[in-house]
């Protein structure tokens, strides 16, 4: 007999991890014994300043980033787990952010049907950090960090990627199609978010149509991975 399966939305939460190279496997471990369903791994370069090495033991290094979707019950116990996580006795393993998510979509079998009235309680969190995501031509993301930390942003992380655009696409933007791509994630304090997002906005190599994207998240927890907790 087959079961009954619902297909439906969820108000959720997105825990973003950022992790030294290959830990990334054991805090997806962490997260799955805490209840997470899984993570997705994804490879990266972090860039920080001297502050940040000694205060997280990370650096200009390469990295791993974490992508773990979470429902409303799964937050804390996974919160809890990865604010224990350790590579080592001396260092933490990196830091992590929580990000809220209006929808999600979810499967549900007969038993787990009550989660639709369980996840009409989530709440959303109002932080203290801002993440602005830059979307750039690759070459450009180390070039937009080096503006950006004298501003107050300390540190970032930047993913490779590639475009989807086609020729026609270009044809009809009058832009050059530059298939690799770079995604540069920064976490600031929210006070500073607009004023930094006003300087990419300026930065020279910007100025181009198409050259990049940039926008801002709120992150409601920002959280060091072997550290305690925040309230």
């Amino acid at each position: 007999m087959t079961r009954e399966i619902d297909t439906i939305y969820l108000h959720g939460k997105l825990l973003i991890s950022i992790v030294q190279r290959n830990v990334g496997l054991a805090l997806v471990a962490t997260t799955k014994e805490s209840g997470a369903k899984g993570g997705t791994i994804l490879c990266a370069k972090g860039v920080a300043d001297n502050a940040i090495l000694h205060a997280l033991g990370l650096g200009d290094s390469d990295k791993d980033v974490v992508f773990t979707l979470l429902k409303e019950h799964e937050v804390l116990p996974v919160l809890d787990a990865i604010s224990h996580f350790r590579r080592n006795k001396r260092l933490s393993s990196g830091v992590a952010m929580l990000i809220d998510v209006p929808d999600m979509l979810s499967h549900l079998s007969g038993e787990g049907k009550g989660e639709k009235e369980m996840n009409n309680e989530v709440s959303k969190i109002k932080g203290n950090h801002t993440l602005i995501t830059c979307i750039v031509n690759k070459g450009f993301a180390d070039e937009i960090m080096d503006v950006v930390r004298k501003e107050g942003a300390t540190g970032g992380t930047i993913l490779s990627g590639s475009g989807t655009g086609k020729e026609e696409d270009v044809k009809f933007f009058g832009v050059t199609l530059v298939p690799e791509k770079e995604l540069l994630l920064i976490v600031v304090d929210s006070s500073k978010a607009s004023h930094i997002l006003d300087t990419i906005k300026q930065i020279p190599i910007l100025a181009e149509p198409g050259s990049g994207v940039a926008f801002c998240i709120d992150v409601e927890k920002f959280i060091t991975l072997g550290g305690k907790l925040p309230q």
